[in-house]
C-alpha cells in the first residue's frame, strides 16, 4: 500500500532517531506500548498514566492493524534497541489531521522523543496539505494539556463527553470530557 506523505528521509531527525510508518507486523508492539504508557503498571513510572480515570485496554493489536491498513491513516513508530519507544496514530478526514494514540514508553518520557514523534506527525500533516493538527485530551489531564500548549496547541472550545467503548476503556469517574486542541500546520518553510 502506498501512502501519500513525506518520504522516509523527512522523518529521520538530526539525532539519528528515525520515526517511521508502522506496519501490521508492529501491531503487537504498538498496542503493548500504548497500554504501558496509559493504563499498565509501567504507566506509574511516567506522567501520562490514566490509572484512576479510565480502566480497560486502550487499544489492541487488531485495532492497530486496522489503523495501519486504513486509507488516510498511519501509525508512526520510533524504536530503540529495546523495541517500541514512542508512537502515534495520524489520520486525515474532514480537512484536518487528527493525532491520537500518542504514547512514549514511561521510562523514556521527558527525553524529547515525544516531541520528535509529534514533529514527524506534523510533517505528514503538512504533506497532506491540511491547515491544522488536532487531538483530544481528557479534561482531567491538566499536565498533558499544558505539555501540548507548550508545543503550540490551543484549546478550540470544542468538547465531547468521553464515550467509553470497549476499544478505549471505561471511565472510572463520571463526567469525563474530551477537549479538542489544535495547532496550525505550516504549509511552507
Amino acid at each position: 500500500m502506498t501512502r501519500s506523505g513525506p518520504p522516509e528521509a523527512l522523518v529521520v531527525h538530526p539525532d539519528g532517531q528515525p520515526v517511521r510508518a508502522a506496519t501490521v507486523d508492529d501491531a503487537e508492539a504498538v498496542a503493548a506500548l500504548v497500554h504501558a504508557a496509559y493504563r499498565g503498571e509501567e504507566s506509574h513510572e511516567g506522567w501520562t498514566t490514566e490509572v484512576g480515570l479510565v480502566a480497560g485496554s486502550r487499544t489492541d493489536a487488531d485495532t492497530v492493524r486496522a489503523l495501519v491498513e486504513a486509507p488516510d491513516s498511519l501509525v508512526l513508530l520510533a524504536e530503540d534497541d529495546e523495541g517500541a519507544l514512542a508512537c502515534c496514530h495520524l489520520t486525515r478526514h474532514d480537512g484536518h489531521a487528527y493525532l491520537g494514540m500518542f504514547a512514549v514508553r514511561p521510562g523514556h518520557q521527558g527525553q524529547g522523543i515525544g516531541r520528535r514523534v509529534l514533529d514527524a506527525a506534523s510533517l505528514w500533516a503538512r504533506a497532506w496539505g491540511v491547515p491544522d493538527l488536532r487531538l483530544s485530551v481528557l479534561d482531567q489531564r491538566h499536565e498533558l494539556i499544558a505539555w501540548y500548549e507548550r508545543r503550540d496547541f490551543v484549546l478550540t472550545g470544542e468538547s465531547e463527553p468521553f464515550g467509553a467503548t470497549a476499544e478505549i476503556g471505561r471511565p472510572l469517574r463520571e463526567g469525563l470530557t474530551l477537549l479538542t486542541m489544535s495547532r496550525p500546520v505550516r504549509l511552507e518553510d
